[in-house]
């Protein structure tokens, strides 16, 4: 068997957390365009379903957060989403940014040659579902299942699509995601996909963890990691993607710590 490519021993991946998202709004085709142009070489970014059942760039199952709107996406026709203001949240300066739906975004990353991790998101296990065999349509029909991942904290919706494309790159979250570092465990979790990845909270990611999962040729991302000391901590931990909101601080990081 040929080693997981995701491994990296090296420089870890970098990955910008719903993209440049310390300065741009959230999960919005400004702020991946942001991190694209400064250098990242993978999005992170949160997928969830419209009435009609067009999958749309938006974190949470509601819209009152971080757009003008109300109440669950999934309530909400793909019409009215998009008609919704995505950026006067984050700042008077990105107003009339709108939602992107995930296949506009999927190609995007596709043309400007970027890896993607596209987390399915839901309102309940019902709609991740859905999502999750959905997404791995648009997958399918764009052929970008090389540099594409699929992650949740649903691990049963995760599993459902696994089954019906066994290629299928699947980075899931270590559950829960804030409980004390557990080797076995975590083991246990990725291995019953299985994935080539597990995502790993950094303020319980130890080297016990570290080993064990590179142990069983598991690649370790490292998450959320926005600040230095925590990009520090990941990079000196050896994990393999460092995940954070702050593209400009990550690279510049990584190339102190591990020049390219």
């Amino acid at each position: 068997m040929a080693p997981n490519p995701w491994i990296r021993s090296s420089r870890p991946l970098s990955v910008a957390h719903r993209g440049h998202s310390i300065a741009y709004p959230e999960n919005t085709q400004v702020a991946y365009r942001k991190a694209i142009e400064m250098g990242i070489e993978m999005i992170e970014c949160d997928v969830n379903i419209t009435s009609d059942g067009q999958l749309v760039m938006i974190h949470d199952s509601t819209l009152d957060r971080t757009t003008n709107g109300r109440g669950r996406v999934s309530a909400a026709t793909w019409d009215e989403v998009q008609r919704l203001d995505a950026g006067a949240k984050f700042s008077p300066a990105f107003a009339d940014t709108r939602i992107s739906s995930t296949e506009e975004t999927l190609l995007f990353f596709k043309e400007a040659g970027i890896y993607a991790c596209f987390e399915v998101k839901g309102a309940d296990a019902s709609e991740s579902k859905r999502i999750a065999t959905t997404l791995l349509g648009l997958f399918q029909k764009h052929n970008v299942l090389d540099t594409m991942f699929m992650s949740a904290y649903n691990h049963d919706a995760l599993k459902l699509a696994l089954a019906q494309c066994p290629e299928l790159l699947l980075a899931p979250e270590r559950l829960p995601d804030d409980a004390p570092a557990d080797p076995p465990e975590a083991v246990r979790q990725v291995q019953s996909f299985p994935a080539p990845v597990l995502q790993h909270q950094y303020t319980v990611l130890t080297p016990e963890v570290m080993q064990a999962l590179h142990a069983v040729d598991v690649a370790v991302w490292s998450w959320s990691t926005t600040d230095e000391a925590s990009l520090v901590l990941s990079i000196e931990l050896g994990a393999d993607a460092v995940m954070g909101d702050d593209v400009q601080l990550m690279l510049e990081v990584l190339n102190r710590m591990r020049p390219a």
